[in-house]
């Protein structure tokens, strides 16, 4: 069960300085917009910023003419302004309205010969820019050490808006205690207090809370260290770290887990991870029983023969047939879900899995593979079987039984399982698509690499790779069982026309996460060598780009494509020549845009969440 606290996310201050930012750029498409030093210290806000072409920067020297300037949220000290102003700087002030009053009450008392006290840390940006409203005379109180700095009178205190109200307290008792005296103006943001307070309330009712936002951002910590003192808490800035995280952990539907984000963390991003968290929950508790079902399936295979032959080849199936990820039985599940709350999808799920099984093992003999799922291949394994005998081409004859084998077990358990389901003509038809599908793309898969390596003046264009990507992966992987799932559980027509135009372009990505993995991961999370798809010259958006738009790079390539053990030289020329940040970028786009349709779509709530968070989880895999 996931909670979240009635107020939390970005205050009204940052919110209007990043509706600036965007505002502007829309407005003003062609000119560079800038923002002095961070907005906030939240790397995801500012990502988001760089994604629309609007940078950060440190440094006012690299101000061109017609470029537009930011202040950030935090503000900054006068003398930026004097210098803005006096080079006749385009410039728009996203200061938020509750420290440009600090700003101002901190002149009028600074010129009325008042010594300034400000509560807050040294390095803070906010406390950096107060201060230089007072000509950088302040006095900064970080902590208890700091009293020592007070031996006068006549002093004026302001706070950093989100400081601990505790600090500004112990500091007036202290000035009471030693008869110092002093003015103050409690300018802590209510914001922050509001979001902390609301954060706390439900902590009673938590086996655990999740706080989100920027490692930097003092609003932030302070947020984690209140709710740290009431439940069991974690703090997370990236991603990434969350996911690694949460995958080791136990977490289940039963699990009371709460959401919170300090003052500079968007609501968004708190529902990302919980998106994926929620994702993350789902798919364990189905990997776990998919994993059942399937060993259950797999075991019954060998009751129907006694030859030693046929069961070795049985059993070599058997051996593929388990480890995989499962994905697309997930959404077979997710798809008949949408209108259904049983598991009557699970024997279509293992159905489609068997059948995933089946076309890697062809897969495997196109592509010459010798490793899939962490272990040898089919035809590897007869390899190893036939060593003493002069090796032909039996080991690839009898994976390709096998493969074709496996194509039938997965029509006879649909078949036997739903041949009294009025929609079993539908699932079967559907099914078959999916497999032609499939197959055109192999085609294209296999013709395409061969010709562009052998015929030099062949004409390459990247809608022929994004045509493999749209027939073998997203209807194969993404599309096909969710809709399979969908007319299952008797979706309207209409419904599973919305989603297959919702859900290509999240197969395309899939692909371009793939091939950016299959370059640049891990050998041993993606189960196989970063040298095979450049071994098979492999025909991907990272090549064609440089074939169509970087020619330069186009012989260095060529030098090391379909050669062995050249991964690093392809890895820096696929980073030199804008490949990677290309396809990084499209892939990016995709993932984006398939996000805002789901948002848009009227389904169950649950099933939206799983499927956003689904798509958060292939973004940020790592195999």
């Amino acid at each position: 069960m996931i909670y979240y606290p009635k107020i939390f996310g970005t205050c009204a201050g940052a919110n209007t300085a990043i509706k600036l930012a965007f505002d502007l750029k829309e407005k003003n498409k062609n000119k560079n917009i800038f923002i002095y030093k961070e907005i906030l210290h939240n790397p995801y806000v500012i990502e988001l910023l760089k994604k629309a072409n609007i940078e950060c920067i440190d440094d006012l020297n690299i101000l061109k003419k017609d470029d537009i300037l930011i202040i950030r949220a935090h503000g900054e000290p006068k003398s930026t302004y004097e210098y803005l102003n006096k080079k006749k700087i385009n410039y728009h002030d996203a200061t938020c309205i509750k420290v440009k009053m600090i700003h101002e009450i901190v002149e009028e008392n600074y010129n009325k010969g008042k010594k300034i006290i400000i509560v807050g840390k040294k390095d803070h940006p906010e406390v950096i820019g107060t201060n230089g409203w007072c000509n950088n005379e302040a006095i900064i109180i970080e902590n208890k050490d700091d009293y020592k700095k007070l031996n006068d009178n006549n002093y004026f205190i302001v706070c950093q808006t989100t400081i601990n109200k505790d600090k500004l307290d112990s500091l007036i008792n202290y000035l009471n205690d030693n008869n110092i005296s002093y003015e103050y103006k409690n300018t802590i943001c209510n914001a922050s207090k509001l979001i902390q307070s609301s954060s706390v309330d439900i902590t009673n009712n938590l086996d655990i809370m999740f706080v989100i936002g920027g490692k930097n951002s003092s609003n932030t910590k302070e947020l984690y260290n209140v709710c740290n003192e009431k439940t069991k808490t974690y703090y997370f800035s990236n991603i990434e770290d969350f996911y690694d995280f949460i995958i080791k952990e136990n977490y289940s539907e039963n699990t009371r887990i709460g959401f919170t984000g300090g003052a500079s963390t968007l609501k968004e991003q708190v529902y990302e991870y919980s998106n994926l968290l929620q994702f993350v929950i789902y798919y364990k508790n189905k990997l776990k029983e998919l994993i059942k079902e399937i060993d259950k399936y797999n075991n019954s295979l060998l009751n129907n023969t006694d030859n030693r032959i046929i069961k070795d080849a049985i059993n070599k199936f058997i051996e593929m047939n388990k480890d995989g990820k499962f994905i697309r039985g997930c959404l077979i599940d997710l798809g008949y879900k949408l209108h259904n709350n049983d598991n009557y999808s699970t024997p279509l799920s293992i159905a489609y899995e068997t059948f995933e099984t089946s076309i890697l093992i062809h897969d495997d003999i196109i592509d010459n593979a010798d490793v899939r799922r962490g272990k040898k291949t089919i035809h590897e394994k007869y390899k190893d079987d036939f060593n003493k005998y002069k090796i032909d081409s039996t080991p690839t004859s009898l994976a390709l039984c096998i493969g074709d084998l496996g194509l039938y077990y997965s029509n006879q358990i649909i078949v036997d399982n739903y041949k009294k389901d009025k929609n079993l003509s539908k699932i079967l038809h559907y099914y078959n698509e999916i497999i032609i599908n499939t197959i055109k793309g192999e085609i294209l898969d296999v013709y395409l690499p061969f010709i562009e390596k052998n015929d030099k003046n062949h004409k390459l264009y990247e809608n022929d790779i994004l045509e493999i990507y749209k027939l073998k992966t997203s209807y194969y992987t993404i599309v096909g069982p969710f809709i399979l799932g969908m007319i299952l559980g008797n979706s309207s027509t209409k419904e599973i026309n919305t989603f297959k135009d919702t859900l290509l372009n999240l197969g395309i990505a899939f692909q371009i996460k793939d091939d950016i993995l299959g370059v640049f991961g891990d050998n041993k999370l993606i189960g196989k060598s970063t040298s095979s798809d450049i071994e098979e010259f492999k025909q991907t958006i990272l090549y064609s780009y440089i074939k169509i738009n970087k020619k330069e790079y186009l012989n260095d390539l060529l030098k090391y494509y379909g050669k062995k053990n050249k991964s690093k030289e392809i890895q820096k020329i696929f980073k030199e020549s804008g490949a990677l940040e290309y396809a990084n970028k499209k892939m990016n786009e995709m993932f984006n845009e398939v996000k805002n349709n789901i948002n848009k779509l009227n389904i169950k709530e649950d099933i939206k969440q799983i499927l956003l968070g689904f798509i958060k989880y292939l973004e940020i895999r790592k195999k």
